[in-house]
């Protein structure tokens, strides 16, 4: 049951963030992270290390791409 509510969450969450870079607001990145952790958060409880490590790698990346984001705006 958790799985499936964090599932719904990362969906959500996902589709807000997309929507908020696509509109460049800086609050897309912080959504799109929640989304991470979420997926990050059911990898770790299915123990599917490989998904867990690359959701760790998305989470960096975005919040690299926040901090490149907000010096170039």
């Amino acid at each position: 049951m958790v799985i499936l509510v964090l599932s719904i969450i990362s969906l959500i969450t996902t589709l807000i963030g997309l929507y908020l870079l696509g509109e460049k607001k800086a609050s897309g990145f912080l959504i799109f992270t929640i989304s991470l952790l979420c997926q990050t958060w059911i990898f770790y409880l299915q123990s599917n290390e490989f998904l867990f490590i690359q959701m760790i790698i998305l989470i960096i990346f975005n919040i690299w791409n926040y901090c490149k984001w907000t010096k170039e705006v």
